[in-house]
């Protein structure tokens, strides 16, 4: 883990910044899988029950290395908020969602989806998962996708930030897009 710090330090640490970052496929993997292993330790610092993201998580990141292929990291830009005692340097948001749901054939199974939302400075990274494993799903990111870029699944190169988010309203809607999400299917 302290190998991905030293590889991601050099493209976050602009971010963090507000300067203009030029974010190829491998710096987007690294700031994805960067993005999943923090939120993952953000849950060990926060414990909640049940917890946010399932422990396979732990070793599916310690196997593989990068995000799951179900997961989805946005990055976005924003305005550090100004609170009482001046403008907040960090941030983390979880949104769990768990219920139970059944296949049409009739099989019953849980349904699990969390965002993890982290803003460290100017940049805004944003984890989605969701299961069980295999599961497709779509999130609409309405009004927010002139503001957010897509880390995971990589693509091609982009240059980092996007259009800001123009207020802490539109950071906390971001940071709650749950009810976006559509009916999942099971496969």
């Amino acid at each position: 883990m302290s190998a991905l710090e030293g590889r991601v330090q050099p493209y976050l640490l602009p971010m963090i910044k507000g300067e203009i970052v030029e974010l190829p496929p491998d710096v987007q993997e690294v700031l994805a899988t960067w993005t999943l292993k923090t939120a993952l330790m953000c849950q060990i610092m926060q414990p909640q029950e049940p917890p946010n993201l399932p422990a396979e998580l732990f070793t599916d990141l310690y196997r593989d290395r990068s995000p799951a292929d179900e997961m989805k990291v946005f990055c976005g830009y924003i305005m550090p908020p100004q609170y009482l005692n001046g403008p907040s340097p960090v941030e983390h948001r979880s949104i769990p969602s768990r219920r139970r749901d059944r296949t049409e054939d009739g099989r019953e199974y849980e349904l699990w989806a969390t965002v993890v939302t982290i803003r460290i400075g100017y940049a805004v990274l944003q984890l989605m998962s969701a299961g069980p494993k295999g599961l497709r799903y779509e999130i609409g990111l309405g009004d927010f996708s002139p503001h957010v870029e897509l880390l995971w699944p990589v693509r091609e190169a982009f240059s980092w930030p996007p259009r800001a988010l123009r207020n802490v309203s539109d950071f906390n809607i971001l940071a709650d897009p749950l009810s976006r999400v559509r009916r999942p299917v099971p496969e």
